[in-house]
């Protein structure tokens, strides 16, 4: 062999062995645990982001000790290119092909936010900020602000937002939220709608919304709610006031310090079902799935009277009689004073 071939082979062996080390180092590279220590933390890749620009990202966060590998770990498995921008969570003992992955997947981090039956919309509303990452673009202070602010198409935003827990990714605005929770309750109250019992006091699906409302500030035991969605029904049918405060509070709005009182039940809005005939204007809450229910199946019988029952758990008592019903008011009344120490109710 002339010596020309021998620095051949040489240089081809030679070859060969640094591609064998670097297959080599691109395995450990793929395999190696990050640094990331031993909790979770999150990065960001921004749009437009580099591989080295994530790379160095990584290594401020102190996820990388050598970014170099993580750089050659992408290229070897041709992610390079095809990493998606978002947030991301790299857990304890995620190893360079487990982020690499996530990160081409486009595996962005969750975020939750959720909506509680028997909201206002002012309460939502006060909630949104707290709700991190999410982006703060609403300006409206009320119900009405909002259905202009989101374009709903109708004056008043009350109700028209489905109880559910929303999942977020970074950059949703609050907007984005609100828009999924009206087309959930939209869905949600045409198919209630559909379903439907013969008879019904009530117009339209909206009518359905607000007595839903109603029914959920009445009562928080989903056993009762056909239950008083018949006494309201009932109620609706023959003409008599309704007479819940739940809409009453509605009515006051910030005014109202906790308290309900015959002065209350007297002053007339709108909302005041004491002084006014038919359902309120608009819904008073934002109404679950068991509320939406019960206002169109209400549950038959002939109540027509309920109250909070004198054990103070939540429950009711029902009366068919305006003597029987007044006898629960006086019980519960006797076992308000007692638990207040013999003071009477404000007046």
């Amino acid at each position: 062999m002339t010596r020309n071939a021998k620095t051949v082979v040489a240089g081809v062996a030679a070859a060969a062995l640094l591609a064998l080390a670097g297959l080599y180092s691109a395995r450990l590279a793929l395999e190696n645990p990050l640094a990331a220590g031993s909790a979770d933390r999150t990065v960001i890749v921004e749009p437009g982001d580099s591989l080295n620009a994530v790379a160095a990202r990584l290594e401020e966060r102190m996820i990388l000790e050598r970014p170099w590998l993580f750089k050659l770990a992408a290229y070897v498995t041709g992610s390079s290119a095809r990493i998606q921008a978002g947030e991301y969570r790299v857990g304890a003992g995620d190893t360079h092909r487990q982020l690499i992955d996530r990160m081409v997947r486009g595996e962005v981090v969750q975020h939750y936010f959720t909506i509680i039956e028997g909201w206002t919309v002012g309460e939502l509303l006060r909630a949104l900020p707290a709700a991190k990452p999410l982006v703060s673009t609403l300006q409206a202070r009320d119900a009405e602000d909002l259905a202009g602010e989101l374009a709903l198409g109708y004056g008043h935003a009350e109700g028209w937002f489905f109880p559910d827990t929303y999942a977020y990714t970074r950059g949703e605005t609050d907007a984005d939220v609100l828009l999924r929770a009206h087309a959930l309750m939209q869905d949600r109250l045409q198919a209630a709608w559909a379903e439907r019992v013969a008879g019904m006091p009530l117009e339209d699906p909206y009518e359905a919304l607000i007595l839903a409302s109603i029914i959920e500030r009445e009562t928080g035991i989903d056993a009762e709610r056909p239950v008083i969605a018949g006494v309201l029904t009932r109620r609706l049918k023959l003409r008599m006031r309704l007479q819940v405060d739940p809409t009453v509070i509605y009515g006051i709005g910030e005014s109202y310090a906790g308290d309900i009182t015959r002065a209350h039940l007297r002053e007339d809005t709108p909302y005041n079902s004491y002084t006014r005939y038919g359902l309120p204007p608009t819904p008073i809450s934002l109404p679950g799935e068991p509320s939406l229910q019960a206002a169109v199946q209400p549950q038959p019988g002939k109540f027509l009277y309920y109250v909070a029952s004198a054990d103070l758990d939540g429950s009711h008592v029902f009366n068919e009689t305006l003597d029987g019903h007044n006898a629960a008011v006086a019980l519960l009344g006797r076992s308000q004073r007692a638990r207040n120490g013999g003071n009477a109710p404000v007046e």
